[in-house]
C-alpha cells in the first residue's frame, strides 16, 4: 500500500469536472465562429484568387506581346535601312533592358548576327557561347509562336521567344533571349496567392517561388490538356493534394497558347479564422488554468487531511505506530481522523504483544497464532530435525558464576540461533544449553531435499559461526567451545501440545529421538556435525561426507548408518574430516573401540 498510487483523487475529480465545462464552452464557441465565417472567409478568397489571376493575365500577356511587337519593329528599320545598324540595337536594348538577345534568320545566325544585351554580356562573359549554342539549332515554327525556358541554358532566369515574321514570299523568324527578374516580382501577388506561366504543353516558363513551388504545379498539367481539348480561356478548379491539402487554381489562357495559374491553398484560406480560433483556445486554456488554481486552493482543505491520513497509513504499513496527526478540521474528516489516531495506538499496543511474544516463541509460529491458524492437534510432517549440544558444558558453568553463565548462554545462543534463522528453520525449543530446530514445520521450503540442505548448511555456518567465537575467546584467556549437531529427516507429527490455556508448538516421533541420539555420537566419533541416512539419502549429491560406524535402533535389524559432514559440494576447505578434527580441536579416535549402541539418546520426548 505504501508504494500504491491514488488512480482518482478528489482534487483532481473536481479539476477534470470544471475542466470538462471550460473544454465544453470552447468546443461549442469555436464551432460557432468556424461555421458562420468559414464559409465566408472561403467565398471571398477563391474570388479573390480569380481576380489577381485575371490581372496578372493581362500584365503578363501585355509583356510577352509589346516584346514581340518590339522586336518586330526592330527588324523592320533594320530592313528599311538594308544593313545592321548597331546604333538602333544599343537604343533596342535600351528600351528593352530584360532582353537578353535577339537575332533573325534575315541576317543569319552566326555570332556576329546574334546581338546581346552589353549588360549580360558584362555580367556572364560566357554567355556568348551558350546563346549561340542554343540559336543555331533553332528552325522556323511557322505561324505559331513558341516560349522555352532558358534557365538551365543560360544560368540565369529566362524565356525565349521564336517567332515568325515577314510575307509569304520572304519569311523569317526571330529568336530572342527574354530575362523574366521583373515578371516574375509582377507575378509575385502575395504570401498566400501564387501565380506561374505555363505552356499549353505544361511546361513552366516562370515560376516566382521556383525552389518550392515547382512541384506542386505539376497537378495542373492534367486541366491544361482537358482546357486545350474543351477551348476554355479561363476556370477554377479545386484540387487536392497530398502535401498542400485542398489547392484552389484559377487559370486564365492568354495569347500563343499560355496559361496563367493562379492559386491558393485552402490552409491559408482559413489562417485568419484559425488565427482566431487559436486566440480563443488559449484564451480558454488561461481562464482553465486560473479555475485549475482556485480549485485546487478550495480542494486541498479535504484532500490535505486525506493525504494525512495516507501518509500515517504508510507508516503503519512499515510498523510506525507512532503518528503525528492531528484533526485540522472538526467534520466527518476530522471524526475519521481520531478514529485512525485511536486505531495506531491499539496496532502498537499489538505490536509491541507480538514483539515479545516472538521472543519467547519463534516468529513465524507467533504470527500464526495471532492470526489464529494454530489449534490443538496436529499433523504429519516430512521434516528434518536438528539437536545440538555444548560438550563439557557442566564442567564449564562450574567455574563461572550464574549470571555469567545467562550471559553466556545468549551470546552463544543467539550466534546459533541467527544460523538457523537464516536458513529458513524454527527453533523448536532450549533444553538447558542444548538446541532443537526443525526445518519442514510449520513451513517447508517446498521440499524435503531442500529442508534437508538447509539445515546441513544452518549446521555449517555454526560450525564458521563458533570458529570465530572461540577466536574472540581465545584472545580473552577463555577456554573454546566444541559442539555436536546431530540432524536427521524423517516424518513427524508436528502441532500444538498443551492446554487451551498454554500450548507449545514442537514435533514428535521416531524421527526426532533418532535425531537426538544422532547428536550425542559426535562425542565418541570426535566429529561436530552428523548426520542420518535418511538424510544423506536426500542431499548425497550436494554434501561430502565420510560414513561413520552405524547405530541400531527399536524396530530396525539392521543398524542405521551415518555420516560426518565435511563440507557442502563443490569447496574444498575443508575437505577431508580430518582437516575438520583440525578446526574443531579433536583427535580421530579409534572407531573399532566405539560401541554406538552403548550410547542413550539425551533427551526423550515420546513413550515408546
Amino acid at each position: 500500500m505504501a508504494n500504491q498510487r491514488i488512480r482518482h483523487p478528489i482534487s483532481l475529480k473536481q479539476i477534470l469536472l470544471f475542466s470538462m465545462l471550460i473544454i465544453l464552452v470552447l468546443g461549442v464557441s469555436t464551432t460557432l465562429v468556424s461555421t458562420l465565417i468559414r464559409n465566408d472567409d472561403k467565398n471571398k478568397a477563391i474570388d479573390n484568387n480569380h481576380t489577381i489571376n485575371g490581372r496578372t493575365a493581362d500584365t503578363v500577356n501585355n509583356v510577352l506581346t509589346n516584346l514581340q511587337n518590339n522586336s518586330f519593329v526592330l527588324f523592320q528599320a533594320q530592313n528599311l535601312s538594308k544593313k545592321i545598324n548597331q546604333d538602333l540595337i544599343a537604343d533596342y536594348f535600351i528600351c528593352n533592358p530584360q532582353v537578353i538577345f535577339i537575332s533573325s534568320s534575315q541576317f543569319g545566325f552566326s555570332e556576329d548576327k546574334i546581338f546581346i544585351n552589353p549588360v549580360y554580356k558584362e555580367k556572364y562573359p560566357q554567355i556568348n557561347e551558350k546563346i549561340l549554342n542554343y540559336v543555331k539549332d533553332k528552325k522556323t515554327p511557322g505561324k505559331n509562336t513558341v516560349y522555352e525556358k532558358l534557365n538551365d541554358v543560360l544560368g540565369v532566369r529566362s524565356i525565349s521567344c521564336i517567332y515568325e515574321y515577314g510575307d509569304k514570299d520572304s519569311p523569317y523568324y526571330s529568336v530572342l533571349g527574354y530575362s523574366t527578374e521583373a515578371l516574375s516580382e509582377l507575378m509575385s501577388t502575395g504570401s498566400n496567392n501564387t501565380t506561374i506561366l505555363i505552356t499549353k504543353d505544361t511546361d513552366i516558363l516562370i515560376n516566382p517561388d521556383f525552389e518550392s513551388r515547382e512541384t506542386k504545379y505539376s497537378i495542373a498539367k492534367d486541366f491544361i490538356a482537358d482546357l486545350n481539348s474543351k477551348q476554355i480561356d479561363n476556370s477554377q478548379f479545386l484540387v487536392q493534394n497530398q502535401e498542400e491539402g485542398n489547392i484552389y487554381l484559377s487559370i486564365h489562357k492568354i495569347a500563343n497558347e499560355l496559361y496563367v495559374i493562379t492559386s491558393i491553398t485552402e490552409k491559408s484560406v482559413y489562417e485568419v479564422i484559425n488565427y482566431t480560433t487559436n486566440n480563443i483556445i488559449l484564451f480558454s486554456l488561461g481562464v482553465l488554468f486560473v479555475a485549475i488554481i482556485i480549485i485546487r486552493i478550495f480542494s486541498n482543505n479535504i484532500t490535505n487531511p486525506i493525504k494525512d491520513l495516507v501518509s500515517a497509513s504508510n507508516k503503519i504499513e512499515h510498523g510506525e505506530f507512532e503518528l503525528d496527526i492531528k484533526p485540522r478540521t472538526k467534520d466527518e474528516i476530522g471524526l475519521l481522523t481520531s478514529s485512525f489516531i485511536q486505531m495506531a495506538h491499539g496496532l502498537s499496543e499489538r505490536e509491541k504483544l507480538m514483539t515479545s511474544f516472538s521472543k519467547f516463541t519463534n516468529k513465524t509460529i507467533a504470527e500464526k497464532a495471532a492470526r489464529g491458524e494454530l489449534s490443538l492437534g496436529g499433523e504429519n510432517r516430512n521434516a528434518t530435525i536438528f539437536f545440538s549440544d555444548i560438550r563439557s558444558f557442566t564442567a564449564m558453568s562450574e567455574k563461572m558464576q550464574p549470571n555469567e553463565v545467562v550471559q553466556f548462554l545468549n551470546e552463544y545462543m543467539t550466534k546459533m540461533v541467527n544460523c538457523v534463522e537464516k536458513t529458513h528453520g524454527v527453533v523448536d525449543k532450549y533444553i538447558g544449553d542444548a538446541i532443537m530446530a526443525v526445518w519442514g514445520a510449520p513451513e517447508s521450503a517446498g521440499s524435503a531435499e531442500a529442508d534437508a540442505y538447509n539445515a546441513v548448511v544452518a549446521a555449517l555456518m555454526m560450525r564458521k559461526a563458533l570458529y570465530d567465537f572461540n577466536v574472540i575467546r581465545a584472545q580473552k584467556n577463555l577456554p573454546p567451545v566444541k559442539i555436536g549437531c546431530g540432524i536427521n529427516s524423517g516424518p513427524v507429527v508436528a502441532g500444538q501440545i498443551g492446554s487451551e490455556q498454554r500450548m507449545e508448538y514442537t514435533v514428535i516421533g521416531d524421527a526426532v529421538n533418532l535425531a537426538s541420539r544422532t547428536e550425542a555420537l559426535n562425542k565418541p566419533f570426535a566429529t561436530d556435525v552428523l548426520i542420518t541416512e535418511n538424510t544423506y539419502n536426500l542431499i548425497k549429491d550436494k554434501i561430502i561426507v565420510e560414513e561413520m560406524p552405524g547405530v541400531h535402533v527399536k524396530g530396525k535389524t539392521d543398524p542405521i548408518r551415518m555420516f560426518a559432514v565435511i563440507n557442502l559440494a563443490g569447496r574444498t576447505n575443508p575437505s577431508t574430516l580430518s582437516e575438520v578434527r583440525k578446526i574443531i580441536g579433536t583427535q580421530a579416535p579409534d572407531l573399532s573401540k566405539v560401541n554406538t549402541d552403548d550410547e542413550e539418546k539425551k533427551y526423550s520426548f515420546q513413550t515408546k
